[in-house]
């Protein structure tokens, strides 16, 4: 099947026309864009590529030139914060990537590193604090480069519905009666070795004593220091994962625009 115009990249195309300029032939240069000899196709395809190039150029120039309106510079928000790089949206609004970073600083986005392993940039960004995130909540891990889903709040009020847990359950391990066989049918164990206190919750969770009282031990001690609830955050992408956050390392990603 010949290929049509638009399965050669614009790559290719733009070498063509260098190739023309430089005076090389019309059968190489066909050879170069993978298609069968014919200069009258090879004529349409550089001609309606420059063609293509004009009308982008006049509508880049009308771009530049217009002032954007809050509804516009809201969606060029969404679009970066659905993922979107700058030099994707400024090709689809005909503007420069320089713009369209501008509108981000101005609207407080975090702007992501171009490296995925890079830090982002947020010394434009004031953080409001006292916003609180809840379970399901997207935000932008600026340390990391990355978008998360918050996972858990921990907070007073979490702290206060640990502490009381619908039931105690307590399980034995089979340890236990081995050990009892050699120190006496008094002797008591150790937990986690020959028996285990579970905490289970309206909620369905179920934490093993020693690590809910690890757990709620350290969320008091992080609030008491910061002032502030922390975060448990899964992180998109690749190589997802979860890890714990501090509130002032968390950036909110608009939900409604």
């Amino acid at each position: 099947m010949a290929k049509t115009t638009t399965d050669i990249s614009e790559t290719k195309i733009r070498q063509a026309i260098w190739m023309q300029k430089a005076g090389k032939t019309k059968k190489s240069i066909c050879e170069h864009l993978g298609i069968a000899y014919n200069t009258k196709r090879l004529d349409t395809i550089i001609q309606d590529f420059k063609d293509k190039e004009e009308r982008q150029a006049e509508l880049k120039k009308k771009a530049r030139a217009k002032v954007l309106t809050e509804g516009e510079k809201e969606n060029i928000v969404k679009s970066y914060q659905d993922g979107e790089s700058q030099s994707a949206i400024a090709k689809q609004l005909y503007l420069t990537p320089q713009r369209i970073k501008a509108v981000l600083i101005e609207k407080g986005i975090p702007i992501r590193a171009r490296k995925k392993t890079g830090q982002a940039t947020v010394d434009h960004v004031v953080q409001d604090l006292e916003v609180k995130f809840a379970k399901g909540d997207k935000v932008f891990v600026p340390g990391i480069n990355s978008f998360a889903k918050v996972k858990t709040v921990y907070d007073e009020d979490w702290i206060d519905y640990h502490r009381e847990p619908r039931r105690r359950k307590y399980v034995e391990l089979h340890g236990l009666k081995e050990a009892r066989k050699k120190w006496g049918e008094d002797y008591e164990g150790r937990e986690d070795v020959h028996w285990n206190i579970y905490w289970q919750y309206d909620d369905g969770q179920e934490w093993k004593e020693m690590a809910i009282k690890r757990a709620i031990n350290k969320a008091e001690t992080i609030i008491e220091e910061t002032g502030r609830e922390y975060y448990s955050v899964y992180v998109e992408g690749d190589y997802g994962h979860f890890r714990t956050e501090l509130r002032h390392n968390l950036y909110p990603v608009r939900s409604t625009i």
